[in-house]
């Protein structure tokens, strides 16, 4: 029986958009709910020439789920957790369902699923493996790419292919690249296949802790203790360590339950330590007391050791990029957007690129620039905002500015978000033109038709933003 495909524009007008703020055009959507369904659904847009996008719940921020006339392939009935083998550690998981109810049924078997990006109650698990999440605990666990065992996948030809890690002690079998097939499919943005199913690696769970929001008189003293949890060069090991700058601090002001910001303070971090059984007021002492000599402002400190205290922490980090995509919002209107950026660098040039970042900025007139994210892996989340047209396409110029730097200084253009539709001009920052060639060479071989989603990553479709190629 063949897929019904769904064209009514009151259905489709949902599937048109995701947290970029753009708009696009489907031709149609499908929402297959087996892997043979996705399978011929791929064979028959082989044959017919029809491109198609797969999406997940479209929390994406760079219009990577932006259609340009594609057929819309929708994840959303692939969803349930298969099973967990709490022997070996390992869950089986469909890919539509909601990362924070893999986390939930993990947890029910004392288990844990560390990635934790911070649309988890938004975003799926086959997104997050497309676009290789992160969230603020990968400062202690890593990325998604560290937790995922094996893929079943459907290509551009129709073939459903199953790819587990073997994780040797030692390979040296072809190009170091290929030997974790796995990996190719992490940040591929649904360019090289279509994800149906993975199974994902677990840890027992670790354990009760206790977060805090530390706050400091000087951005820079927040970097400080940034690169030295990351060097190891300070007493402890939080699960987290995340920014936030003055214009952070004023967003968190206007929260419905806004923490108490002490005067004068210019930057804060929200960190979590775990107990190992101590009491709070031994983990304040040992966790919180060595950090005095990096200016933290230990009186005003917030602590949470309760659940509803932590889920409060936790929402205030999220009400950050919420805040910037609600102002964006607001100019949508007038061709305002959000230009997303973030990047990771080497943490000794952490305080170097942000310096950069803060000067360039001010000399270009920057509307906005909201600093918040993962400093704890040198990796920074900077929010821009361009209130009409002219002002995107500068804030987009400003952006290259970055990345050239960043680059210099043998960081990466993306640290979680990917390259989407919005910045598939700053690749070329990272990779010369032959490595860029190689990736789409690739691509051509998984999907050698060039149907799935075309205009991710590369520049093969109408530009959504301003696009800037030396």
């Amino acid at each position: 029986m063949p897929l019904r495909i769904i064209t009514d524009r009151d259905i489709l007008a949902a599937y048109e958009t995701d947290e970029s703020g753009l708009h696009g055009h489907a031709a149609g959507l499908v929402r297959p709910a087996t892997a043979e369904e996705v399978a011929r659904l791929v064979r028959r847009c082989r044959k017919t020439r029809t491109r198609l996008l797969p999406v997940g719940r479209r929390t994406a921020t760079t219009g990577a789920a932006v259609p340009q006339g594609d057929l819309v392939l929708s994840t959303e009935k692939l969803t349930g957790v298969v099973g967990i083998d709490r022997k070996s550690l390992v869950a089986e998981v469909l890919p539509g369902t909601l990362t924070a109810d893999v986390k939930r049924a993990v947890e029910a078997e004392g288990l844990y699923y560390p990635p934790d990006p911070t649309s988890e109650n938004e975003c799926t698990l086959g997104g997050n493996i497309a676009t290789n999440a992160s969230g603020a605990r990968s400062f202690r666990w890593g990325m998604t790419r560290d937790w995922v065992d094996g893929i079943e996948v459907v290509l551009g030809t129709g073939e459903r292919l199953t790819l587990m890690q073997s994780r040797p002690d030692k390979n040296t079998a072809g190009y170091a690249p290929f030997q974790d097939p796995v990996s190719l499919f992490l940040s591929s943005e649904g360019t090289l296949g279509v994800i149906t199913r993975a199974w994902l690696r677990l840890i027992p769970d670790p354990g009760p802790f206790v977060a805090f929001l530390a706050f400091f008189p000087e951005l820079s003293d927040a970097f400080d203790l940034a690169v030295a949890f990351r060097s190891r060069t300070v007493q402890g090991r939080p699960r987290c360590v995340e920014l936030f700058d003055r214009t952070a601090l004023d967003i968190l002001s206007q929260h419905s339950r806004p923490p108490a910001i002490p005067a004068g303070a210019q930057a804060a971090l929200f960190l979590e330590f775990d107990t190992l059984g101590r009491p709070v007021d031994r983990v304040i002492d040992e966790e919180l007391g060595p950090l005095e000599r990096f200016h933290v402002l230990l009186d005003d400190t917030v602590v949470a050791d309760r659940l509803q205290d932590r889920t409060w922490l936790r929402e205030l980090r999220h009400s950050i990029p919420e805040w910037l995509h609600s102002q964006a919002r607001s100019c949508h209107a007038q061709g305002g957007l959000k230009v997303s950026t973030e990047f990771c660098v080497p943490p000794h040039h952490l305080h170097e690129i942000m310096h950069f970042v803060e000067e360039s900025a001010t000399q270009a007139g920057a509307h906005t620039l909201l600093r918040y994210g993962h400093i704890g892996n040198a990796h920074p989340h900077v929010g821009l905002l361009g209130r009409n047209p002219d002002e995107v396409a500068r804030m987009k110029r400003l952006v290259h500015l970055w990345y050239a730097r960043m680059a210099g200084l043998g960081g990466t253009v993306s640290g979680e978000h990917g390259i989407g539709k919005t910045r598939r001009d700053i690749l070329r920052h990272q990779y010369p033109p032959m490595i860029i060639r190689a990736m789409r060479e690739v691509k051509r071989v998984l999907d050698p038709d060039d149907i799935l989603a075309i205009g991710n990553i590369y520049p093969e479709t109408p530009a959504m933003l301003p696009e800037f190629f030396s």
